[in-house]
């Protein structure tokens, strides 16, 4: 907090330094002119050239300086450090009290015999006055600098006045009176003046940090697109290069059993064709997640009828409950639905080998009734359960309960890509599970009539 300050106060400074060297050249013209337009009046009074001479000859020299110091600050005012600043802060602080001090001298040097009484002091009165207030524009940014150099300003000419005596005593309260307010208003404009430099300068901070984090994010969205174009580059080598070759290694193994090899043999074939199997189920398991996460699939809607679609979920499901000693029943009225035939099959195909898998006897059913305008699926098993603890977390990618008393193998994401097919295919998926007791899935899909077949048609 400390160091932020300090920031913050070397900004203020520098600004107000800046404030003060640009109005540097304008003080210069406007000297120039003033003097040039009082000393005629000056003459006509009597005022010899020496006291004129005495007076203005020290305004200009320093005026000049305090230009010529403006002009070198101006020039390399971003570059200054700390020290440098403070040292350029006390020139010109010291320029402007002296530049006052003579002005201020103006009505004590400035004299004539020939002149009417007073006529000269309220002549330079209003000089100053008239000074002041440019006083007042070019130290708005430095309170210090203004107090010191309007002090020794109007303080020099109230003390004149005010030794005169009668009307003189009022003139130079006077004077205290319009300096203080001069203080009150400068002391406010300061203010106003830092506040504006500090808001200024939180708001560069805040575009240069946000000019940061643009560029922050796009750097990342570049490596985000670099790495998902990589990914995608190798999901797509995989799902020819792995793919293929399970494939045409199952299809070699399936040639090997069907040759009627030795027991010993053929046992070491189904382990190795279950292996492959489950490589397989595995390998699609992770293309499905890629494509569902990254929205790279599209629906494919068709009316079909549900006899065919049962007989191809019977075709994948019913040796491998026979495989586990499990009874398979099926049975879905043969109506007409309208939906992605691929990926409703695939919902079965994962809900129903995850029935297999946890199910140790009895059995996994599949059924499919009509209920008004819709058709209710229904997929159920006698296995292990899901505890109700657990039943929303299997839904989870990588989630897989532990169940000591199967032995099944998965990697927990065949329930993940269900719920995603499920929001895909607005089916209203629904869970019902009782440990020890079984598991109960069940969906909607609006029924098509013939007519509405025809029409689609």
């Amino acid at each position: 907090m400390q160091t932020t300050d300090k920031h913050a106060e070397t900004i203020v400074l520098r600004e107000s330094i800046r404030a003060r060297v640009t109005v540097a050249s304008v003080s210069v013209l406007s000297t120039f002119l003033a003097i040039g337009m009082f000393i005629p009046f000056l003459v006509s009074q009597g005022v010899t050239y020496t006291r004129i001479g005495v007076w203005t000859m020290p305004i200009l020299v320093l005026i000049l300086a305090r230009a010529y110091l403006s002009a070198r600050l101006r020039n390399r005012l971003d570059d200054l450090s700390n020290t440098e600043l403070t040292k350029a802060d006390m020139a010109l602080r010291i320029s402007s009290i002296a530049n006052q001090v003579m002005v201020g001298l103006g009505i004590w040097i400035i004299q004539s015999p020939s002149a009417a009484p007073f006529l000269l002091p309220l002549f330079m009165t209003l000089i100053v006055v008239i000074w002041s207030v440019g006083v007042m524009s070019n130290l708005f940014s430095d309170f210090p600098s203004f107090v010191l150099s309007i002090s020794v300003l109007i303080g020099s000419v109230s003390v004149f006045w005010i030794i005169q005596a009668d009307i003189g005593i009022s003139i130079g309260v006077s004077m205290l009176l319009a300096m203080s307010l001069m203080i009150l208003l400068v002391r406010q404009g300061s203010r106003i003046f830092r506040d504006s430099v500090l808001m200024r300068f939180e708001k560069d901070q805040l575009l240069e940090q946000l000019e940061i984090e643009q560029r922050n994010t796009r750097q990342a969205l570049r490596e985000t697109q670099t790495a998902n174009d990589a990914k995608t580059f190798f999901m797509a080598a995989a799902s020819h290069d792995i793919k293929q070759p399970l494939y045409a290694l199952g299809i070699l193994t399936d040639t090997l059993i069907m040759s009627d090899p030795p027991q010993s043999i053929a046992t070491i074939l189904q382990t190795q064709r279950n292996s492959i199997n489950r490589m397989s189920d595995h390998f699609d398991a992770l293309m499905d997640m890629d494509k569902f996460k990254g929205g790279n699939f599209e629906l494919t809607v068709s009316t079909f009828r549900l006899g065919v679609f049962s007989q191809r979920v019977s075709d994948e499901l019913a040796q491998l409950c026979t495989d586990r000693g499990l009874t398979w029943k099926i049975h879905m009225d043969d109506v007409a639905v309208s939906t992605d035939a691929e990926l409703l099959l695939r919902l079965f195909r994962n809900l129903l080998v995850n029935a297999v898998r946890y199910t140790e006897h009895g059995e996994v059913c599949c059924s499919a009734s009509v209920a008004g305008e819709q058709v209710e699926f229904l997929i159920s098993d006698t296995g292990v359960g899901i505890a109700v603890e657990h039943q929303k977390t299997v839904f989870e990618q990588f989630v897989r309960l532990d169940n000591h008393d199967t032995h099944s193998i998965g990697k927990g994401l065949g329930l993940s890509i269900v719920e995603k097919i499920d929001k895909a295919l607005e089916l209203g998926l629904q869970m019902s599970s009782v440990v020890g007791k079984g598991t109960e899935f069940t969906f909607r899909l609006p029924i098509v009539r013939e007519e509405e077949k025809a029409l689609s048609q």
